[in-house]
């Protein structure tokens, strides 16, 4: 960092010098040898060129370190006592014969004077020709060291020493009488004898062999701040090179853009012989760098013609034996084949098998599919390839249909989107799958999807607002010759639950010595789990739960409430819960007050009479009874409510031939409570 900071104070003590903000005048490159210094400029425009031309170039050199210590004194030496002029035409007639000697001179020397006015069509002409001038003169400086030392373009500095390093400054020393010349910019470059480098030999260096003609390419953006031309070497032999031409090569590129690599076309004489060819690269100072690596090979014939397919025959119904035709003499410049094969006559074919014998012409596809359309290439060993243009078919006899699809798993969610997945099958010729779906097992089967699919996955919906809970699907794979499948297994999935039970409806209420008993009807709904009994208390606002009966189908339930409250009226509802957990609306509430404490007796008698049955009773309490209730239960029926009466007997005149009755009673008092249910009493 201090060497840099010393340079920038150096170029602030200058500034009649530097030109600021705009590009450079001169461009100003330093090669450093192992015992001096080589200096090569050029100017950038027309006018510098002329104002070169007319007073010169001078070169001053500062040296700035010495032994890694910047120096108190910017010692500085002029390099040149007289500025550098293009020499006199005398000089450069030594060298006619020089073909750029000849340009640069007759660009230099030769000219008219460019006119300031007259015809504007000429002024253009001869501006054009000035412009030509320069940039001839400065491609010819280019191109020979000897031009540019002529030119006035070059100095060798054959004083620098080891431990130091020096500023070169390069500018016109335009005088100060010349008041209608611009000002010149001055040029500068910092370097020693101790930044020598070798310089490096090209690389990436490829060749594209073709009949009797090689391309070749090399890299030149990664050196072209060291070489401006290139040497193309020719050998055929691979020890002794000779350069193509006496030009050295020159990538042209339009303004602004960089090329990457420099292209070189050379004719080769046969290709039956290697050809070897390397690379060497010329920088701005004339010096010409070691060679590259060497590329060679044979000039070919290029792949153009397809193989022809002659034959296609099928062997056994198991094999098929292909043949084609292609020129005996292309063998020399092909590497192999390529068999490739689909079993659709449209779309990619995939690479079967490649052989890298140019000689084949005949193929044996041991395992193919139940169709095949095949395709035939011909390939070299620089990737060109000549693909068939027409395909050939052979099929194979099939009768066998596919597996049944496996692995079947599905899903149903809550608004009855139907989700279902299985494995793929493995046969090669495959068509694809249909689904079916049924609403019972033991119904047919019906397509859920008119086409076959050609995925593993399949998408449905079903009504879940009705009483089946499931569906039912199947599936079958079919191949390309619409041999189907059995059916797969039997997928059997759950639809959501979302319709609640049926309501239980209670068919009795008894006060007991026990307490409070309700039988009820259960719901009719078959995916109930249990039912839960409500009660409510007279004076209360809201149903407590009271208990939960688990149903396993039958068809009645019955609790009794042992908590109750003796002389407590209560109300009673009922309500179903599903599998799903969902709940029934609640049954008609019912009512019964609890026995009222105290003693009491009931006890009943019945005579059966040929059309009759007739009840007595006998009742002692201690208050005053004011109706009885009569029940009945026919068979396993549940016991309900007969009639009342408000005296001593009743009597029931229904028939019942076959059938057994049972018979209770119960007493209702002043105060409107009720005495547990009688001692059964069973007729025949």
């Amino acid at each position: 960092m201090k060497i840099f900071k010393y340079l920038t104070a150096f170029l602030c003590c200058l500034p009649s010098l530097v030109t600021h903000g705009q590009d450079r005048n001169i461009a100003l490159l330093c090669s450093p040898r192992p015992d001096s210094i080589l200096l090569r400029w050029a100017p950038a425009d027309v006018a510098t060129w002329r104002l070169g031309n007319r007073y010169g170039y001078a070169v001053e050199r500062y040296t700035l370190l010495r032994d890694g210590v910047p120096t108190e004194a910017m010692d500085a030496v002029s390099l040149t006592p007289q500025p550098l002029v293009p020499r006199p035409p005398e000089e450069w007639e030594r060298w006619e014969d020089d073909r750029y000697v000849s340009i640069a001179a007759e660009c230099i020397f030769n000219r008219d004077t460019l006119l300031t006015g007259g015809n504007p069509h000429l002024i253009a002409r001869r501006f054009r020709e000035e412009q030509n001038r320069f940039a001839f003169a400065l491609y010819a400086a280019d191109r020979s060291v000897k031009v540019a030392r002529l030119s006035g373009l070059y100095l060798t500095d054959k004083t620098p020493q080891q431990n130091e390093k020096y500023l070169y400054r390069v500018y016109i020393p335009v005088p100060a009488s010349d008041t209608l010349s611009a000002p010149s910019d001055t040029a500068f470059a910092f370097t020693g004898i101790s930044e020598y480098r070798p310089l490096p030999p090209p690389f990436d260096l490829k060749a594209q062999w073709n009949d009797r003609k090689v391309e070749l390419s090399w890299d030149i953006l990664y050196l072209n701040h060291i070489y401006n031309s290139y040497i193309v070497e020719k050998s055929t032999d691979g020890k002794t090179f000779l350069p193509l031409s006496d030009n050295a090569i020159v990538q042209l590129a339009d303004k602004g853009i960089t090329p990457r690599r420099a292209y070189k076309t050379d004719t080769l004489e046969n290709n039956t012989a290697n050809y070897y060819y390397r690379i060497r690269g010329i920088n701005a100072f004339g010096e010409t760098g070691p060679a590259g690596d060497t590329v060679s090979g044979k000039g070919r014939l290029p792949v153009t013609n397809a193989p022809v397919i002659t034959g296609n025959e099928v062997l056994d119904n198991r094999k098929v034996l292909l043949q084609w035709q292609y020129p005996e003499e292309m063998n020399a410049y092909v590497t192999g084949f390529k068999i490739y094969r689909s079993p659709k006559p449209e779309g990619v074919k995939d690479l079967l098998y490649q052989t890298n014998i140019p000689s084949a012409r005949s193929f044996t596809d041991e395992r193919p599919g139940l169709t095949n359309y095949y395709g035939i290439s011909v390939f070299n060993d620089i990737g060109e390839e000549a693909l068939s243009p027409l395909v050939a078919y052979a099929e194979l006899v099939d009768s066998i249909p596919p597996a049944p699809p496996l692995a079947l798993t599905g899903s149903i969610d809550s608004v009855g989107h139907v989700f279902i997945r299985w494995a793929r099958n493995t046969e090669p010729d495959m068509e694809g799958y249909r689904v079916y779906k049924a609403n019972r097992p033991d119904f047919e089967f019906m397509p859920a999807h008119p086409a076959a699919l050609t995925d593993t996955v399949f998408a449905d919906s079903v009504n879940i607002r009705t009483l089946d809970t499931k569906a039912y699907y199947k599936v079958r794979s079919i191949d390309l010759r619409q041999n189907q499948s059995a059916f797969s297994e039997l997928l059997t999935l759950d639809k959501p639950d979302i319709i609640p039970p049926v309501s239980p409806v209670i068919k009795g209420i008894d006060a007991t010595a026990k307490g409070i008993a309700l039988n009820w009807v259960n719901s009719t709904s078959t995916d109930v789990a249990r039912h839960h009994v409500y009660r409510q208390t007279a004076g209360d606002t809201s149903y407590l739960p009271l208990a939960a009966i688990a149903c396993g189908g039958e068809a009645f339930s019955s609790y009794t409430d042992a908590t109750v409250q003796p002389g407590t009226t209560y109300r009673y509802r009922v309500a179903a819960e599903d599998r799903s957990g969902l709940f029934s609306p609640h049954s008609i509430p019912v009512q019964a007050k609890a026995p009222a404490a105290g003693s009491e007796s009931i006890r009943l008698k019945a005579r059966r009479e040929s059309d009759k049955t007739t009840l007595n009773w006998m009742i002692a309490a201690d208050k005053k009874v004011i109706r009885v209730l009569v029940y009945r239960k026919t068979g396993d029926a549940p016991m309900q409510l007969l009639g009342n009466s408000t005296g001593d007997s009743y009597t029931d005149s229904a028939p019942h031939p076959g059938e057994t009755r049972t018979y209770r009673i119960k007493a209702v008092y002043d105060d409107e409570s009720t005495s547990p249910l009688s001692n059964p009493v069973v007729v025949r």
